[in-house]
Parts: C-alpha cells; structure tokens; sequence
C-alpha cells in the first residue's frame, strides 16, 4: 500500500473524529487511541490505523479482500500494512480540521435554513387548519370536504415534522454504531480532572502513587505532577509534625 493510500485513510479517519467530537479535541483523542492500539495490538502506527479506520466503518478494500480470500483479520491488516510509511506532517492535518470545521458552519447554516423553511411550512398549514375550522362552523364547507381537507393537512404536516425526527433519530444511530465500532478498552477520556489532587492532599505519598497509576496512561505530564505533589505534601506534613514535637 502506498503513502498516499495510507494518507487517504487517514484523512478519513480525521474526518470521523472531527464529525464524532466536533466541541472537543478529536485530533487528541485520535492520537490517543493510535496509540493505545499501537502499545496494546500492533507494533507499528500503519497497522494501528488500519485496524481504526475499519473499526470506524472506513473501508480498505485491499483489506476487504484478502479476509474474502480467506485471510484472518489481523493477518489481513498485517499483509497490508506491509511496507508501508506513514508520513503526514502536523500542518497537513490542521489545514484538513480547518477545512472540515468550515464545511460543517456551511452545512449547519443550510440546516438552519432548512429548519426555518419547515417552520414556516408547518405554521402555514396550522393557519389552514383554522381556517377551514372557522368555514365549516360557518357551514361554508361541506363535513366529507372538511374532513378531507384536514387529513390531508395533518399528514402534510406529520411528514414536516416526521422529516426532522427521522434525521435526528439517524444522526444519533450513526454515533452509537460509531462508539461501539471501537473496543472500549482503548475508548480515553478527556484529560483527567483537577479533582486526583485530592488524592495526594489527603493520603501524602500513598496517595500520589495510586493517583500516578490511575492517570497516566491518559496524561503522563498530570501524572508526573501528582506524584511531585504527594512528595511536597509529605514533607509539609513531616515539617509541621517536627514542629509540633519540639513546641510541647
């Protein structure tokens, strides 16, 4: 597989994470899971973003292929991956979130519009349905006209309404389908809160070393910190009981 096949799928993939955290940091948590896949699956970066491109409904269909001929999936994504070089630079990527970000404002806006224009419609057919109310109390209208007229309207406005449900009901299909695509185990959250320093502030340095353990695989800078945290508490706590020793 060449480079820029290689690159193809990657962009893909950046796009599936922009789209999936659009309010966050999807090239973060991207990096995150390549490199959960590459410490706990494969040995090289290729292979792990093969294996979460198709995780993500990405299709590779060399990949495809090879599992048709027979190939188990990890023989498959290995055999592709084969020779391959990842090579895409940090600007690259940042000019792709940009674009991606600027067609999403652009769909947006044809949403909203689309969105007022089924407003509109649906106020329009309300306004009917008042009217014709008001011309069959007044006897101006015939029962079987009236009653056709409105069954026509509320099915109008069913389908106005139905539209929109339908959409969102399938935006939301697609996320789920998305997040379950990928293990669990390899799922990160977002950086770990404030709140761990709790931990080496009640319990000195036993608490900091399980606070160290608890986060960092997710960030090892707040890690680091915690544990440097939990050696400045204890010696605080060693200062102040010296202190208190000597004072009686």
């Amino acid at each position: 597989m060449s480079s820029e096949e290689i690159k193809t799928i990657y962009k893909k993939l950046v796009e599936s994470y922009v789209n999936d955290y659009p309010h966050g940091k999807p090239l973060w948590m991207l990096n995150k899971h390549i490199e959960a896949y590459v410490k706990h699956e494969w040995k090289t970066k290729e292979s792990a973003i093969l294996d979460l491109a198709l995780r993500n409904g990405i299709e590779i269909p060399k990949v495809k292929e090879l599992i048709e001929n027979g190939k188990e999936r990890k023989e498959a994504i290995l055999e592709v991956s084969k020779n391959m070089k990842f090579q895409v630079s940090d600007a690259e990527v940042e000019n792709w979130i940009k674009a991606l970000k600027k067609d999403r404002k652009a769909t947006d806006e044809i949403k909203k519009y689309e969105e007022q224009r089924r407003q509109r419609e649906i106020k329009e057919y309300e306004k009917s349905l008042e009217r014709l109310t008001t011309l069959f109390s007044k006897g101006e209208i015939s029962e079987e006209s009236y009653k056709r007229a409105i069954n026509t309207i509320e099915r109008n406005i069913d389908q106005l309404r139905g539209g929109k449900e339908d959409s969102i009901a399938e935006e939301k299909k697609e996320k789920i389908v998305r997040s379950k695509s990928i293990d669990p185990y390899y799922a990160f959250p977002s950086k770990p809160t404030k709140l761990w320093y709790l931990v080496p502030f009640f319990f000195g340095l036993l608490g900091g070393l399980v606070a160290y353990i608890g986060v960092r695989d997710q960030d090892r800078d707040i890690a680091t910190n915690l544990l440097a945290f939990s050696i400045f508490i204890t010696i605080i706590d060693v200062i102040l009981t010296w202190f208190f020793l000597i004072s009686i």
